[in-house]
């Protein structure tokens, strides 16, 4: 290989560390989610509460959790519901995109199945978030 062509090659790699994908990891923000669920017979419901306890803000959100294997989500209230078994995975409904430091998402959902323990893990934008009581 030629002397310019291993140097297009070595500006390639670190455009490729450099550049969006790892600016886009290093901007992202923190979160702490509270998880409550309600029983009743054939589901349940939750309340979900996500904040960002990062300091920057969030724009733009994926949020994902593990679900009993048992359960199926039917509602999904403030996010677009995109699968409701196994993983949960829901994005922002455009007017709830932006989330500043401090501030929070109220969402909810209503399934059918067994609750069983408490999802493990929470994650937004693929950032695994605390858990808050």
């Amino acid at each position: 290989m030629s002397r310019i062509g291993r140097v297009i090659g070595v500006l390639a790699v670190l455009a490729g560390v450099l550049g969006p994908a790892g600016a886009a990891r290093a901007d992202a923000a923190a979160c702490a989610v509270k998880y409550k669920v309600s029983p009743y017979t054939g589901g349940f419901t939750a309340q979900i509460t996500v904040t960002n306890a990062g300091d920057q803000d969030i724009r733009g959100w994926t949020f994902r959790f593990p679900l009993e294997t048992t359960a199926t989500v039917v509602e999904f209230w403030n996010a677009q519901l995109i699968a409701p078994t196994v993983v949960v995975i829901t994005q922002d409904k455009g007017w709830n995109a932006n989330v500043a430091p401090g501030g929070s998402i109220s969402l909810g959902l209503r399934a059918v199945g067994t609750a069983g323990a408490d999802p493990a893990w929470f994650t937004v934008n693929d950032i695994t978030c605390d858990r808050v009581s």
